[in-house]
């Protein structure tokens, strides 16, 4: 069976047995089922000057293994102005598979013998068409035959194939361009993903302006930016119209001022009014999490009268699950469930109805806690009131979800000391500063570590069995640390919510890292004695033990807070710094306590 990818390069030679040139392309006509081939383009020979010239299938006269033979050309011969060439058209360009909602690059193109005819079959997108890139054709073949699940052979047939004009050059379906606008946002949105930066604003431009507006906010909020961005911006500010006021006010707060500027101008004034007040929050705040696309009704209202305006006001709201009440000047009185709503006869008033204690999160409270407390209380919605009181807005259960992910992923990097990009961002380079810098951070504490063993090493020298020491001392050290960084880490809105939360945090936690240094350091101690029958030295080492670790899960409670308190920025992240200060700090301890207690004790 042939393939392109085989086809490529094939010697072209003229009845005489003349080198004509090789094979560069093959070209169809797309719009039968399986096309026909009907002739190729040769990149000439020397003798021909190098130049590419077109050959007809007519002009075939046998096609071998090792060569084509042709008459030569007619002058003025031209493929028509629609015909495809496989190689330029298709080969190592995109196709959207619909099979799986997914970007695959289409490796090689199967043909097949149709009597004197060569038709085309299908895309092969599978490993196979990579393997025969790389010339090894039989070693495709062998794993063809094996019929192993994994490496078969993966053609995705022509008839399938769309070359849908408005789509983008080298991106392609398998199915009409209708299907494609009918399958689900966020399944496109995962689709604009997969494609190179030029061609995402290119798919998004095909579908229509309302659904257009739910794809974008669907994009991961690292590629959304950019996707933001190359749009044109009357088309954007209609998006954003449509958009919900949180998601509008995410995409232009990602934006250069100016073209924010620019897109709030060109918005409506009613909207463009709800997305600068959210644009005045903090984006880490509830208020920055905050929808303003909520129920709110007056406590004089009945029942009949509430469930008539849900009817009107429900599409636009982003959940109806609750009814907030509120009084004359906006103040949150209470709230009101679907259900009880139902429920209650058409004529009960709904202040009457409706439950006073409501939790809330302030509109400048962190998100974590706002998230925290949706997820602590099963709220599908949680409402979000100023220093007055007044309803600003609500934070939904998607919202909490999407805050847990990305604390989730801050809380990893302080962890690990790897600093993480935004969700969807391209990968940093090798030589990004942050790494390197971490790694020389690193490099610094181990050497500091040294200097520190050459400073004691006459103490070293008189007890030796200090040395057994060391490696637990920073086994143990590092390992209370990291415990304690990160029950800092997971508490932190806890720690820094004022009151005397920090100080019942702290003891709670620091008792924890005193019980792991009290019983590593009796453990050592007794283990110790199976080496060493001097006293002197293991007590000392214990001493300095138990020292070297209770500090070490000291830096890894405080380290996390101070930073955040004074807002410094986490270029290393807390992880890679509290590494190197353990490692300093606490063998700095545990040699300075162990040579205090061998010279007292000598």
């Amino acid at each position: 069976m042939p393939y392109l990818s085989v086809m490529l390069g094939k010697r072209i030679r003229d009845a005489s047995g003349g080198l004509m040139g090789r094979l560069s392309d093959v070209v169809v006509e797309p719009s039968a089922k399986f096309p026909t081939v009907k002739g190729i383009e040769v990149a000439g020979s020397r003798a021909r000057g190098r130049r590419r010239f077109y050959l007809r299938w007519s002009d075939i006269r046998e096609w071998r293994d090792e060569c084509v033979v042709a008459r030569v050309p007619a002058d003025g011969a031209e493929p028509a102005g629609g015909d495809v060439y496989l190689a330029r058209d298709l080969l190592d360009k995109q196709m959207v598979d619909m099979d799986g909602y997914r970007i695959v690059r289409v490796s090689d193109i199967r043909l097949a013998w149709s009597g004197r005819q060569l038709r085309v079959i299908g895309a092969d997108v599978g490993l196979l068409a990579i393997l025969r890139r790389l010339g090894l054709s039989s070693v495709a073949e062998r794993l063809r035959d094996l019929r192993i699940g994994f490496i078969k052979e993966k053609v995705i047939p022509w008839s399938i194939v769309s070359p849908v004009e408005p789509m983008p050059y080298d991106v392609r379906l398998n199915v009409g361009y209708r299907e494609f606008l009918e399958i689900h946002p966020s399944d496109i949105a995962d689709i604009i993903e997969q494609l190179d930066v030029d061609q995402r604003a290119k798919v998004l431009a095909l579908v229509e302006t309302p659904k257009a507006a739910e794809v974008l906010a669907q994009i991961l909020p690292g590629i959304r930016s950019s996707v933001a961005e190359s749009l044109d911006d009357e088309r954007l500010s209609d998006l954003l119209e449509i958009m919900p006021p949180d998601e509008a006010a995410d995409i232009l707060g990602s934006l250069p001022r100016e073209k924010a500027q620019a897109l709030l101008s060109l918005m409506g004034i009613e909207e463009a009014s709800v997305v600068s007040e959210l644009l005045g929050y903090e984006p880490s705040t509830a208020g920055g999490r905050m929808t303003t696309e909520f129920v709110a009704l007056p406590d004089y209202m009945t029942v009949a009268q509430t469930i008539e305006m849900l009817r009107e006001k429900g599409e636009e709201a982003e959940t109806i699950y609750y009814v907030y009440v509120v009084d004359r000047d906006g103040h949150l009185s209470g709230v009101l469930s679907l259900r009880d709503l139902l429920r209650a006869p058409t004529d009960q008033v709904v202040g009457r109805l409706m439950m006073r204690d409501v939790i809330t999160a302030e509109v400048d409270e962190d998100q974590e806690v706002a998230a925290e407390r949706l997820t602590r209380y099963n709220l599908l919605a949680l409402p979000v009131v100023d220093s007055d009181h007044t309803l600003k807005g609500i934070v939904t259960v998607d919202d909490a979800i999407d805050v847990i992910r990305e604390e989730s992923s801050e809380d990893f990097a302080q962890l690990s000391g790897v600093a993480l990009e935004a969700e969807g961002a391209p990968a940093r380079q090798a030589l990004d500063a942050r790494r390197w810098a971490g790694t020389m951070v690193t490099f610094m504490g181990g050497i500091v570590a040294t200097a520190l063993f050459g400073i004691f090493k006459s103490e070293f020298a008189t007890a030796l069995a200090l040395v057994y020491f060391v490696p637990l001392a920073l086994r143990a050290s590092h390992d209370v640390s990291v415990w304690s960084l990160a029950m800092s880490v997971r508490g932190e809105p806890e720690a820094l919510s004022g009151g005397g939360r920090f100080a019942r945090f702290f003891a709670r936690e620091y008792l924890y890292a005193l019980a792991a240094a009290l019983l590593v350091s009796a453990l050592a101690f007794a283990l110790m004695m199976v080496w060493t029958t001097s006293r002197v030295p293991l007590v000392a080492g214990a001493v300095a033990l138990f020292v070297g670790v209770a500090i070490a899960g000291f830096l890894g409670l405080v380290m996390p807070l101070v930073l955040r308190r004074f807002k410094l920025d986490l270029v290393l992240a807390p992880g890679r710094l509290l590494g190197v200060a353990v490692m300093s700090v606490s063998l700095l301890s545990f040699l300075v306590v162990s040579g205090l207690l061998v010279r007292a004790w000598r």
